[in-house]
């Protein structure tokens, strides 16, 4: 079975955890919202979103989605790439920062096995030591340069001692290629310490200042576009690729309806780069996706959607879910400017996939 786990913070950092079963794991100017000829937008509590998740503070509705996973690479000819159920919980307790909460991970095997839960704090926005570029799939889809890395020390979270290095590979959100606002996204890494069957645990996330649900239009249309990086493996020597594991990036798109309350979801241009040698950068058009309707679930605080979505012939398929960000447009359709999300897709066979993605309204 593979689980979802999702973050959360508001009012005084309370933590709220959440989980979805199933083939996974996985928020401005003074803003109000609607706008004149959408009376139900009028907010009930007068709210004003900070300007730009740099600013957020432990008073705002930061929200997230996290898609985890266990890697076994030690035979290259069979990786598995399997989701995994972690408490994971979040929280912003100043600018910019996401402290993020895994629990004890049940590991697949050997029976009984668990890697230690553990704390880490990330700053995707600003402070700390500089992200260090990488080149990646996504130079090849238009993000050029927009990716990049940086370690921060982990904290077991019953003992209080060193629990190593997690490794975040994200869109550095002031990047010239695709700069972010409101949200972030990325992926996390850890090495497993607790069985030699398994060698890193981690996860997909989207995370930004969520937009609330009571400031979504009811009315009105918007596109979004954006980009998606995963981590896909394989152990099919049918395909045209080789058996591995790859970093995977992608154009990304959705469609918002707000009449309806559906959106839409896809990727295309698919890349992936192998991540231990190997050929370069190679199309994988069947890895792109496509998402089933989803309807947008709102909320005095927040809002989400959530899906399936899957390959070509559905020969991946899994869960999808993310959320919009940012403070609504004070114009028609007044749809909020930013959206993400996590997602995880597998054939329960040789192939899976797990990553998130970033939308920009256009």
């Amino acid at each position: 079975m593979r689980t979802r786990s999702r973050f959360l913070s508001g009012p005084r950092g309370a933590l709220i955890p959440a989980a979805l079963s199933g083939l996974l794991a996985l928020a401005g100017c003074a803003g109000g919202g609607g706008g004149p000829g959408v009376p139900d937008n009028t907010p009930v509590v007068p709210f004003a979103y900070p300007p730009s998740l740099a600013a957020a503070t432990s008073t705002d509705t930061v929200d997230g989605v996290i898609s985890p996973y266990a890697l076994n690479n030690s035979n290259p000819a069979t990786p598995s790439l399997v989701s995994v159920l972690p408490s994971v919980f979040g929280t912003t307790p100043s600018a910019g920062i996401i402290a993020i909460t895994v629990g004890d991970i049940a590991l697949p095997s050997p029976p009984g096995a668990f890697e230690p839960g553990f704390v880490v704090t990330f700053n995707s926005t600003s402070g700390g030591p500089l992200p260090i570029s990488i080149s990646s799939p996504l130079d090849s889809v238009g993000c050029v340069g927009c990716l990049v890395t940086a370690d921060a020390l982990a904290t077991y979270s019953v003992t209080g001692l060193p629990a190593g290095t997690v490794t975040f590979t994200f869109v550095n959100p002031a990047s010239a290629s695709f700069t972010l606002n409101y949200s972030t996204l990325g992926m996390w890494s850890k090495p497993i310490t607790s069985s030699p069957d398994w060698q890193q645990i981690g996860g997909a996330f989207s995370a930004g200042v969520v937009t609330r649900g009571i400031d979504l239009p009811t009315t009105g249309t918007a596109d979004y576009a954006g980009y998606f990086i995963g981590r896909y493996a394989t152990s099919d020597a049918t395909l045209v690729y080789p058996t591995g594991t790859y970093i995977v990036g992608a154009n990304a798109n959705a469609s918002a309806d707000f009449g309806t309350n559906f959106v839409t979801f896809f990727t295309s241009n698919t890349h992936i780069a192998p991540e231990s040698g190997g050929p370069a950068v190679v199309s994988a058009p069947g890895l792109n996706l496509t998402s089933a309707p989803m309807s947008v679930t709102r909320t005095s605080t927040s809002n989400s959607f959530a899906g399936t979505v899957g390959t070509g012939g559905n020969v991946l398929s899994g869960p999808i879910q993310g959320a919009f960000y940012g403070a609504p447009a004070p114009t028609a359709p007044f749809a909020p400017p930013e959206a993400g999300g996590s997602l995880a897709v597998t054939n329960n066979l040789n192939q899976s996939m797990v990553g998130s993605f970033a939308l920009k309204k256009q």
